[in-house]
C-alpha cells in the first residue's frame, strides 16, 4: 500500500513537472514571436538584407552560401541561402522544380502548398520589377527515407537570371516552430544600399 502511494505520488509529481515545462516552453515561444522584429539582426548576403531572429546562429558562410542553425536548443533545423549565377533557359517554376528534384525532395501532395509568383506581387522586392519569386512548403521525404518539413523559395533577378535559393529544412515538429520565422525572413527580404553583386 505504501509503495503504491509512493508510486502514485511520483507519477503526479512527474506529471506536474512535465506540465510546468510545457507552460514554460509555450511562454518562451510566445515571447520569441513578440520580440522577433524588435530584436532582429540584419545579415547582408550578396545584395539582400535578411532580418533574422536573434537566436539564429550563422554556422557557415562562404561567398555564395550562408547557413543558420539554432544552437540554443536541440532543434533539428537549418536554413540555407544559396546564391547562384548560372543562367537557366527554364522558366521560374521549372527551375525551382529542378532544384527541388536535385535535392531528392518528394513532397506529400495532401500537405504541401505551392505559392505562385503572383502570390508575391505586393512584396516590395517583387514590386521593384527586378525580381520574381516562387515558394513551396510542406511535409516531404528526402532521399527516399528521411521525413521532414521543407520550405523553399527561389528568387530570380529578371535581368541577369541569377537567383537565390533559400531552404528551411527540419524534422516535421521543428518546422512548425522555426518555419514561421523563415517565412518572415523571406517575405521581409530587401535590397541593401550597395549591393555586392
Amino acid at each position: 500500500m505504501i509503495m503504491n502511494n509512493l508510486t502514485l505520488a511520483l507519477q503526479w509529481l512527474f506529471f506536474f513537472l512535465l506540465m510546468g515545462l510545457g507552460v514554460y516552453t509555450m511562454k518562451v515561444i510566445k515571447n520569441e514571436k513578440r520580440n522577433y522584429l524588435e530584436n532582429a539582426q540584419e545579415v547582408d548576403f550578396k545584395n539582400f538584407k535578411l532580418l533574422t531572429p536573434r537566436w539564429w546562429t550563422l554556422i557557415n558562410s562562404t561567398e555564395n552560401e550562408i547557413v543558420f542553425k539554432r544552437t540554443d536548443t536541440r532543434y533539428d533545423w537549418e536554413a540555407r541561402f544559396i546564391w547562384n549565377e548560372e543562367v537557366s533557359p527554364l522558366n521560374l517554376i521549372e527551375l525551382f522544380q529542378s532544384k527541388i528534384h536535385a535535392r531528392e525532395i518528394l513532397f506529400d501532395e495532401e500537405s504541401s502548398v505551392i505559392h505562385n509568383p503572383s502570390d508575391f506581387k505586393d512584396k516590395d522586392l517583387i514590386k521593384s520589377g527586378r525580381f520574381e519569386m516562387v515558394r513551396l512548403e510542406g511535409t516531404a521525404t528526402a532521399e527516399r527515407m528521411e521525413r521532414l518539413y521543407y520550405d523553399a523559395f527561389l528568387i530570380r533577378e529578371i535581368e541577369s537570371g541569377h537567383y537565390l535559393y533559400a531552404e528551411s529544412k527540419s524534422s516535421i515538429l521543428n518546422g512548425l516552430v522555426e518555419g514561421p520565422y523563415f517565412e518572415e525572413v523571406m517575405l521581409r527580404l530587401s535590397l541593401i544600399d550597395n549591393p555586392a553583386i
